[in-house]
């Protein structure tokens, strides 16, 4: 097998994972955007600011749902702690 039939076949298989990777990512981010709607304001708030590094989907699922309870600025979302 050449260089170039290689590097082909690495590039697909990479494409393969990036495309499984972010299938996944998606049915996470749904999974989220699920349960969100039954925490209370103070348990999202929680998310939002402790888990933003280690679950940023997590974290931006809940964020989104602060917003369409009203809450627009960090300010609000820390007072609710």
């Amino acid at each position: 097998m050449g260089f170039w039939e290689k590097a082909g076949s690495f590039a697909k298989a990479a494409g393969k994972y990036a495309l499984e990777e972010g299938k996944a990512a998606g049915d996470r981010m749904n999974t989220y955007k699920e349960e969100m709607p039954m925490k209370s304001d103070r348990e999202l708030a929680r998310i939002v600011i402790h888990e933003r590094s280690s679950s940023p989907l997590k974290a931006g699922a809940a964020g989104q749902e602060l917003k369409s309870r009203g809450y627009s600025t960090a300010q609000e979302i820390k007072a609710l702690l």
